[in-house]
């Protein structure tokens, strides 16, 4: 399991190699909503950032890939969880 408090988004997989391909897929399909919603300036503004490049308006043939990386968190349950 991973949980990412700034997106408020938690995912769960069967192996550690699953969870990272699925945290990949979340994140590129969450910013697409974003961006298809118009909302994706207030909220890289609402938590003090900002793109580095232009942000496209259409997500057709679009890609995101961000950075993550997966820690071990003691004190959130089972030793088999992980928090992002």
């Amino acid at each position: 399991m991973a949980v990412c408090d700034p997106l408020r988004l938690t995912l769960q997989a069967d192996s550690l190699d699953d969870l990272a391909e699925d945290i990949a897929i979340a994140l590129d399909a969450f910013l697409k909503d974003l961006i298809e919603a118009d909302e994706i300036d207030k909220f890289l503004r609402e938590h003090g950032w900002m793109s580095a490049v232009p942000i496209p308006r259409r997500v057709e043939d679009v890609r995101f890939e961000v950075p993550f990386y997966l820690a071990m968190q003691a004190g959130h349950g089972s030793a088999n969880r992980v928090h992002q």
